[in-house]
């Protein structure tokens, strides 16, 4: 008999450690070194993760057939307020602002002169630099980011991989990490999404090239008036890389035409950047690369945006959000060098993993309920 108590640190620890510390570690805990056996802590990660599953996936199925969908809205883990650069409240850093304009810079009432010394150093160290670098993009009321990717982890058998789809949906005031198999991941993005008023708001979806995305956005999402695919400029520059290497002869001529490309892509000017490629054809070192790098970039035209111009604006112009759900959902703890899995065994470690991210994880422990995809609107 695994009491239920045993069971959440059973799910608990291997999400970090491997099942085999997890089991020492569970001995230790009990003073009972036989507690459970490394198999039943695979075993029990393997259950849990598939009845938070088959809760997901009965949930999706009710409310595809929901007649009133608009009486519903998207459950998603609130926004914590980032820290300020010093940990100090507003009040604080006006009276900072206001003793650097000072000749003199005296202590407020209740801070110490050693305390105070060092706030005001740290602000004058501040370079405009680092100001800078705080200038990211901003979601607003009314916009929706969402991005989406695979993540393929090692099967037992020799090149096998097992892959999985991760996505993360955004808003100003909330956020959603979505993990599991194709189909279901893009069932609850899409639900998700529609939840959060994705037809009547500004969405951004971010995606790293692959067709599926764009297949996704095209027959789900591109409907909504403001909707709109973005190609992430990471995966789009490595792309280019990767083919210009095959395509150019020797580092000189492959920087040159690398430049230039990425020069007009940067830019949005995919018109010029084909010229370019179709200019240098002559002289390619392998034809078929070239045609490949043309047609890439050809049949994505429609989700190059100026992304020179939507930085200046402070837009999202890469995927950040789906590289960092890859990381915390799978990559963190099952993409370690010699790991291999069973399909069982690594969905169940993501789906535990995707419940404790999205503050899902006592009340699936304490009320055994999996965390909603949504919840009624108040009246």
């Amino acid at each position: 008999m695994t009491t239920r108590g045993l069971q959440e640190w059973v799910c608990l620890l291997p999400q970090d450690v491997p099942f085999a510390t997890a089991q020492r570690l569970l001995g230790w805990l009990t003073r009972e070194l036989e507690v459970i056996s490394t198999t039943q802590v695979r075993r029990w990660v393997q259950h849990h993760g598939q009845l938070i599953r088959q809760a997901e996936q009965a949930e999706v199925q009710a409310l595809l057939k929901h007649e009133r969908l608009s009486d519903w809205q998207a459950h998603l883990a609130p926004l914590q307020a980032p820290r300020r650069p010093t940990a100090w409240d507003q009040t604080l850093n006006e009276a900072v602002e206001q003793a650097l304009a000072q000749l003199e810079p005296v202590a407020p009432a209740g801070v110490s002169a050693s305390d105070w010394e060092r706030v005001l150093q740290a602000r004058r160290e501040e370079t405009e630099i680092e100001r800078l670098r705080r200038l990211g993009p901003q979601l607003q009321p009314g916009e929706i980011v969402a991005s989406t990717d695979d993540v393929g982890v090692r099967r037992p058998e020799k090149r096998r991989w097992l892959e999985l789809r991760t996505a993360c949906v955004r808003t100003a005031t909330g956020y959603r990490y979505l993990s599991g198999s194709a189909q279901a991941v893009l069932q609850q993005l899409y639900l998700l999404l529609l939840l959060c008023g994705g037809v009547y708001s500004k969405l951004t979806l971010l995606g790293d090239g692959a067709r599926w995305i764009a297949t996704f956005f095209k027959t789900q999402i591109a409907r909504w008036p403001g909707s709109e695919l973005i190609l992430d400029r990471y995966p789009l520059g490595k792309k280019c890389y990767e083919l210009t290497s095959l395509i150019a002869r020797g580092r000189v001529a492959k920087k040159a035409v690398l430049d230039q490309l990425l020069y007009h892509l940067w830019r949005g000017q995919l018109d010029e950047a084909l010229v370019l490629l179709e200019a240098y054809r002559p002289q390619a070192k392998d034809a078929d690369s070239l045609e490949t790098l043309i047609k890439y970039l050809s049949d994505r035209r429609a989700y190059l945006p100026n992304y020179k111009a939507r930085r200046a604006r402070r837009q999202y112009i890469g995927s950040a959000h789906a590289e960092k759900a890859n990381d915390l959902l799978v990559a963190r703890r099952q993409k370690h060098q010699g790991m291999h899995w069973r399909e069982t065994s690594s969905a169940g470690l993501a789906a535990l993993r995707t419940l404790l991210l999205n503050g899902g994880w006592d009340l699936y422990w304490k009320e055994q309920q999996v965390l909603p995809l949504a919840v009624l609107k108040a009246t």
